[in-house]
């Protein structure tokens, strides 16, 4: 075999580094009135994150972790920050790893996460040390940071020999391509937290394929196309073809935000069909998708959504409609949400 071909394969299992580094990573602090208004700190100087007077360890902390090709500048970090800055009893910290979740996707960002969540877990170890505790830490990651979000956790409790584990961590549309199926990464479970809540709307596409959390979710069925998007014109990577991806950080800054009143209500059923057909689980009651989903609950539940924001339909959503009567629902770009970014994610 090649060198060159050999050492890629290498690298693709996990077996060889991808040239990283690891100190670009930076940890940002909002504390608003408004995403400008901001703290950033060194991954390596947790200590003076801790001492910031923006930071109350009295509160529930976040730690929100982008996906690939993103950084701070693009929209959905900043409709997840406007979100919780509505809110008054959570910290929110994000995780600043463009530089790192930069390149090619197989050789460069997958190994870079790889490389950066133990480091990363390291980090938050010393964190729990110092103050912030642990059982009032959330991690919540979109795409490949929601597979980052699952390496923390496994590092964590291996550093610890199972002494600590994260209270939640949930997934936004966690990241397909390479942890599923050839398993050549492991993947978000729901061993990785003491919770784990998986929303899912483009299975097998850009996002997880399978149930693998404490809980799942599955609006609209959980795959492309979700209401209200347009028609995948099937080039990677553009704003058409992400948009179901790129729903579920939509749904989850909706449940954050208390602007909304109505919520994310679904229902346990065996399958998206089942579901159609009215077959729900009746053990089960109707419970709610998103921020304020209860953590004593688990198996897969479904939902129906509108095509524009509010995206929530409440009880309504918990009973299957022909999606032509969903608000919004045309498949028009347009009457969905206009994204303005500079580059894509996944």
């Amino acid at each position: 075999m090649h060198k060159a071909v050999k050492n890629k394969s290498r690298l693709l299992c996990g077996l060889k580094n991808a040239k990283a580094d690891l100190t670009t990573a930076k940890f940002i602090l909002y504390y608003g009135p408004s995403v400008a208004d901001s703290d950033i700190y060194d991954l390596n100087d947790s200590k003076s994150l801790l001492e910031d007077e923006h930071l109350d360890l009295t509160k529930n902390t976040v730690l929100y972790l982008h996906g690939y090709l993103e950084d701070p500048d693009v929209e959905s970090i900043h409709v997840i920050a406007e979100a919780y800055l509505e809110r008054n009893d959570t910290n929110l910290i994000v995780l600043d790893w463009g530089e790192l979740a930069d390149g090619n996707y197989m050789f460069d960002a997958v190994p870079n996460a790889k490389q950066l969540g133990p480091e990363l877990a390291k980090v938050l170890l010393e964190m729990f040390d110092h103050g912030l505790e642990i059982d009032k830490f959330h991690i919540v990651g979109h795409s490949l940071g929601g597979q980052m979000a699952g390496i923390v956790g496994r590092e964590i409790l291996k550093r610890t020999k199972g002494v600590r584990k994260i209270k939640r961590i949930t997934g936004l549309d966690p990241a397909f391509p390479l942890f599923y199926l050839a398993g050549l990464c492991n993947h978000l479970n729901k061993k990785d937290a003491e919770f784990v809540d998986i929303i899912h709307t483009d299975a097998w596409l850009y996002g997880a394929p399978s149930s693998s959390g404490t809980v799942d979710f599955w609006p609209n069925g959980g795959k492309t196309l979700q209401p209200g998007c347009p028609k995948r014109n099937y080039k990677m990577l553009s704003d058409n073809d992400l948009s179901s991806h790129r729903r579920s950080w939509w749904f989850w800054a909706e449940s954050v935000s208390e602007r909304f009143p109505i919520g994310f209500d679904a229902v346990a059923s065996k399958s998206w069909d089942e579901f159609k057909q009215k077959k729900t689980i009746e053990a089960e009651s109707t419970v709610v998708m998103g921020h304020n989903c209860p953590t004593n609950v688990h198996g897969d539940f479904y939902l129906q959504t509108n095509g524009v924001r509010p995206f929530a339909r409440g009880r309504e959503g918990t009973v299957y409609v022909d999606p032509k009567e969903l608000l919004g629902n045309n498949n028009s770009y347009e009457t969905a949400i206009p994204v303005k970014v500079d580059h894509c994610e996944c």
